[in-house]
C-alpha cells in the first residue's frame, strides 16, 4: 500500500484531484506514478496543485500513463484560465466543452486524429454541432419573433 499522501484535495487543482484519484484507485504511491510517467517526482507533484503550470511534455507522458489525451490533461490543469465568454453563465464552458467531446470519442472507441484538423475541417464540423456566426444567429432570431 503506498505511503499516505502528504498533499490535500483542498490544494489541488483539478488535474491534481484527478493525479490522486488515480492513484487511489491504482493504489501506487506519487514515486511510482512518476516513475511510469518518466517524469521527476517534484515535478508530478508540484502539478497537482492550484495555481501551477505543468509543461505540456508533462502532460503528454502523463497522459500516456492515465490513458486520457493530453488535452484533457491541459484543459484539467489550466481550467479558469481560458477567457471567459461574457455571455457565459457558467465558468467551466470551454472545459466542459472539451472533456464532452473527449469522453464521447471515448465511448465511441475513437483516437484522436495523428494530427491537428485543418481550420476548415474544424470550421465545418462546428457548423454540423450548430454554431453559427453573430450576424446569423441574430439574423434567425429576429426571424423567429417575427413569427410570433
Amino acid at each position: 500500500m503506498p505511503a499516505r499522501l502528504q498533499i490535500q484535495p483542498k490544494d489541488c487543482s483539478p488535474l491534481g484531484l484527478l493525479i490522486l484519484q488515480y492513484l487511489e484507485e491504482h493504489h501506487i504511491s506519487m514515486n511510482r506514478l512518476a516513475e511510469m510517467a518518466d517524469i521527476p517526482q517534484p515535478r508530478l507533484r508540484g502539478a497537482c496543485f492550484k495555481g501551477t503550470c505543468p509543461t505540456p511534455e508533462t502532460l503528454r507522458k502523463l497522459s500516456k500513463v492515465i490513458g486520457m489525451h493530453h488535452l484533457e490533461l491541459y484543459t484539467l490543469a489550466y481550467e479558469g484560465r481560458i477567457a471567459k465568454r461574457p455571455e457565459d453563465s457558467d465558468d467551466n464552458y470551454y472545459s466542459n466543452l472539451i472533456r464532452e467531446i473527449f469522453e464521447t470519442a471515448r465511448e465511441m472507441d475513437l483516437l484522436a486524429p495523428p494530427q491537428r484538423p485543418s481550420k476548415a475541417q474544424i470550421e465545418r464540423a462546428l457548423r454540423e454541432l450548430g454554431f453559427t456566426n453573430r450576424d446569423q444567429d441574430n439574423v434567425s432570431q429576429v426571424k423567429k419573433l417575427r413569427r410570433l
